[in-house]
């Protein structure tokens, strides 16, 4: 068995794992080359809006559908996949992939097309701190929307419980 990655599984730029669907694939050196690694980066291939996602460590014994491209930097350990992801999901490399994808029905972007995409990449030295850099800024969004959501709740329970209370006491 083996869990399936589609495009809506890619919400905010993240990959959401908890939900994919399972396949029995017989496994062979074949389909073992179509496992997802850590650090691959995901883009839409067939999609209405550009989406991007990296590849958590956790990720084990995955795909990816067709509806994704799948980018493998030779070194995954180095820090280039963290800055080709925090690129392709800026203002500016969301223009670029999307200025590639080709318009039928459903926009379509090639394995060639997204081979397209200019990025000045830094230099070696600097991608494990931007790594680091991308590690620490994603846990700390993920820090902030966890305590908006449990205000949310708060918020949303206090004005229940005052609506609630009131409606006895009228009542």
């Amino acid at each position: 068995m083996v869990r399936v990655v589609d495009s809506a599984d890619i919400v905010d730029d993240r990959l959401h794992m908890d939900g994919l669907r399972n396949v029995l694939i017989r496994q062979s050196v074949r389909t073992a080359a179509h496992l997802l690694e850590p650090w691959d980066i995901l883009v839409t291939a067939r999609s209405p809006s550009v989406k991007v996602a990296l590849v958590p460590p956790g990720a084990s014994r995955t795909v990816a559908s067709t509806t994704l491209l799948v980018v493998r930097t030779a070194d995954a350990g180095t820090g280039l996949a963290h800055f080709l992801w925090y690129y392709l999901t800026s203002s500016h490399g969301r223009a670029e992939v999307a200025a590639r994808y080709t318009t039928t029905t459903i926009p379509t972007l090639s394995a060639r097309a997204l081979g397209e995409v200019p990025v000045v990449v830094p230099p070696p030295r600097d991608l494990p701190r931007f790594a680091d850099l991308v590690e620490a800024s994603t846990a700390s969004r993920d820090a902030a929307l966890e305590a908006v959501h449990a205000r949310h709740d708060v918020v949303r329970d206090s004005v229940i419980s005052a609506i609630a209370a009131t409606d006895r006491e009228v009542g």
